[in-house]
């Protein structure tokens, strides 16, 4: 009788650990999305949503992206033009950054090393305070994404 069980328990066994070492060794390529696929998905489309306010929501996305824009010049505008900034009549470049939950931050500056760190200071706290966008959505995956764009500056210098 005992025999008779350990016969069973090793044939058990044995049927199990088959199960376990093909199901291991199975190729799970099938579960994996191929790098040109990935890049394909995220690039960005005409039918994706780019960030907005609230007041350039009921607009064509064309004229939202006008709308978004002058918001954000106005913005800068109103905060830089009562700052003072040493002679300079370079035309900057900023890049901005608006993250998944709608805030902006300054990501880039250009020309690098041109200004002195009082001015990206301030550059940078005119970004900051740019108030909360709507964040852009990835629309085939249904995704908040993080967006980046430039926008050309010339300071008020003394």
């Amino acid at each position: 009788m005992l025999n008779l069980i350990k016969n069973y328990n090793i044939k058990f066994y044995s049927k199990w650990l088959l199960l376990v070492i093909s199901l291991v060794s199975c190729d799970s390529n099938f579960l994996k999305v191929s790098e040109s696929e990935i890049k394909y998905a995220s690039t960005w489309s005409i039918n994706d949503q780019p960030p907005s306010f609230p007041e350039c929501e009921n607009l064509k996305i064309d004229e939202q992206l006008i709308c978004f824009r002058n918001k954000i010049e106005m913005e800068m505008n109103n905060f830089l033009n009562k700052k003072v900034f040493p002679l300079d009549t370079t035309d900057y470049i900023l890049t901005i950054k608006i993250d998944i939950k709608g805030n902006f931050s300054l990501d880039n500056l250009l020309p690098e090393n041109k200004l002195d760190n009082k001015s990206v200071l301030i550059i940078q706290e005119a970004v900051g305070q740019l108030p909360k966008a709507l964040p852009a959505i990835k629309t085939n995956v249904g995704e908040f994404v993080e967006v980046k764009f430039n926008l050309p500056i010339k300071l008020n210098y003394e």
